[in-house]
Order: structure tokens, then sequence, then C-alpha cells
């Protein structure tokens, strides 16, 4: 009876250690004067760390990406999101759609736990579209109630974001 339990524990523990997963390393966002946009995301697998863009192309990675596993929406999931990144290994990508509003339909709506909101009608009409919020990371524009000339600009990106990295451009 023990010979079992123990073969079943040095079975489990050696899939344990052939499973790898797949997880969020960091959400690379490209800053420019009046705009913000998430550039590419890189997700560790074991020891390496490949760079994906949006669409699930690799960019960039330490090693040959044979047992990366990339998973894109089709027509089961909607007809707003066929052909988008659904998810790489644990990190999973969704998007807005009509239940979500009119808006912001086919646009990020999270990546991972990161969360991702963008400015509504409601937040004043100068920065409608763009990217208001990155998990707990907030970005800020100049509005027409800033006393410059600098509307639509970016006031200032302000949060604690673990996966958040940002490119000035």
């Amino acid at each position: 009876m023990k010979p079992k339990r123990i073969v079943l524990a040095a079975l489990l523990i050696s899939i344990s250690f052939i499973c790898k997963s797949q997880t969020l390393s960091r959400i690379n966002i490209e800053v420019g004067n009046t705009f913000v946009k998430i550039r590419s995301i890189d997700v560790a697998y074991g020891n390496n760390i490949y760079c994906l863009n949006l669409h699930g192309r690799i960019i960039n990675s330490s090693d040959s990406a044979d047992n990366l596993n990339i998973v894109f929406y089709d027509e089961f999931d909607g007809q707003q999101n066929i052909g988008k990144l659904k998810s790489t290994g644990n990190v999973t990508f969704t998007y807005y759609t009509v239940f979500d509003g009119p808006n912001d339909i086919g646009k990020l709506k999270s990546i991972g736990n990161s969360p991702i909101t963008y400015y509504t009608v409601y937040d004043g009409f100068d920065n409608i579209g763009k990217l208001k919020s990155i998990g707990n990371t907030r970005i800020t524009y100049y509005d027409r109630f800033d006393i410059s000339d600098t509307t639509g600009k970016i006031k200032s990106i302000d949060g604690d974001n673990p996966y958040l990295y940002i490119l000035q451009m």
C-alpha cells in the first residue's frame, strides 16, 4: 500500500515540474504628448520572456516560441472579437462588447487581472475614447477647464501597477 502512495506522490511532483504556466510579466505602454497606447505585453514562460504585440505576434523573445500557447477568438466567441488575441497561457485578454455600451466596442477591456478603461462622455468631451486607466494606474489629460493651450495633452500618469512599463516617445 505504501509503495503505491510513494509512486503516486512522485508522479504528481514530477508532473508539477514538467507543467509550466505562462504569466504576465509586464504591459508596455507608449506615451506621447497627446496619447497613451498599449504597445505590447511581455509573457514569462519558464526561464524565457516573450514580447507579444496585441495581434499575438512575437516581437522579441529570449528563446524559440515553439511551446508558447497563443489562442485567438473565433466565431464561437462573438462576431466583434474574431481574430483578436484571447489568451496566452494564464494571461487572458477581454474586449468591450455590445453589452458594455456602443462607444468602446472592440477595445481592450483587460489584460490578465489589469482592467483597462477609457474616457467617456461622462468624463467630459475633450478626451472621449482616450485611455483612462490600466489597473490602478490613472492617466489624466488637460481639458478645457485647465488654464493653458495644452488641451488634450497628458497631464499625469499616477498609480502603482507592478506590470506597467512606460516607454516615452
